[in-house]
């Protein structure tokens, strides 16, 4: 690689620089008017602090171990065996729409499933039957933790990937069991039978 050789200074002519002087007397030296810009100190991230021990309980069904279920597709469904095989084709097509949405991006494996315990046991106390749970993509982690969890989970009646408008791939819509309270058996003992 040849050095490019610098060109000389153009030489001003007496006029020209008699000239300049001319120009720019009574100038004088501007102030600086701008403020330095000081590095605001950024706050760290808040860090989720899971509550362990309200979901301790809960957290007796998720077992870390256990890998019973295995998708080689995109798309993952199951139905929990003796119930209705349809069921994963009804989430697919969004015949049930989510009551609650739990958004696990960001978590650590531990907390994903201290707020996935905490998910289905909020879902029981409402008796809500329907729920998304966005794992995302990402490195794929809790994409595979996530439906093995829910398969050892007694509520847990069926999954299927999300629609687009939930997430696709990243979520899974989850149709749960709704446990009726003991008022809610006693009026439907007292209604007249069909």
């Amino acid at each position: 690689m040849q050095r490019k050789k610098l060109s000389q200074p153009a030489q001003l002519s007496t006029e020209d620089s008699e000239l300049f002087r001319q120009s720019v007397t009574g100038a004088r030296p501007l102030m600086q008017d701008k403020i330095a810009p000081v590095s605001k100190a950024s706050n760290p991230k808040a860090r989720l602090k899971p509550n362990l021990v309200q979901n301790e309980p809960d957290l007796f069904f998720f077992s870390d171990g256990y890998e019973g279920f295995v998708s080689a597709t995109a798309t993952l469904s199951y139905v929990q065996p003796g119930d209705d095989p349809h069921l994963a084709g009804r989430l697919k097509r969004a015949e049930y729409q989510p009551q609650v949405v739990l958004d696990l991006h960001g978590l650590t494996q531990m907390q994903a499933k201290t707020e996935l315990a905490g998910l289905l046991a909020y879902c029981q106390q409402q008796q809500f039957n329907c729920a998304c749970v966005v794992h995302g993509k990402g490195l794929g982690i809790l994409a595979r933790k996530v439906p093995n969890w829910l398969i050892q989970h007694p509520n847990v009646r069926a999954f299927h990937t999300a629609p687009k408008s939930w997430g696709k791939h990243g979520a899974l819509l989850l149709l749960l069991k709704v446990n009726q309270s003991a008022e809610q058996l006693a009026l439907a003992d007292r209604q007249p039978q069909r």
